[in-house]
């Protein structure tokens, strides 16, 4: 059995675990670019500046997405979002800008 890496999952999947650990706080490590620490999960570390949790959100999604455009044939999805898959990073983004807007208003 060959593994065959799936696009359409990807980007699916890519966007949906995205917002979900977005919303939920839940990035895989936190960086603090000042001192140049790392901290995984959730926790805080006090007293040496502000964390990026950016890349540990965007490693999260990719590790799941890879996971999951691997594990998922790609005719599945393929067939029934050939036209849509443009609406999941446009989702995505909204729900990026919905879940930001204290610094909007």
């Amino acid at each position: 059995m060959r593994l065959r890496f799936s696009p359409a999952v990807f980007t699916v999947a890519f966007c949906c675990t995205y917002i979900g650990a977005f919303a939920l706080d839940w990035p895989l490590f936190r960086y603090y670019p000042m001192h140049g620490d790392v901290s995984w999960g959730r926790q805080l570390v006090k007293g040496i500046g502000p964390a990026m949790t950016w890349y540990g959100l965007m490693a999260n999604a990719g590790i799941v997405a890879s996971l999951l455009s691997v594990g998922v044939p790609n005719r599945s999805v393929d067939a029934l979002l050939r036209n849509y898959l443009w609406l999941f990073p446009c989702a995505a983004m909204l729900a990026c800008v919905f879940l930001l807007r204290q610094f909007f208003v």
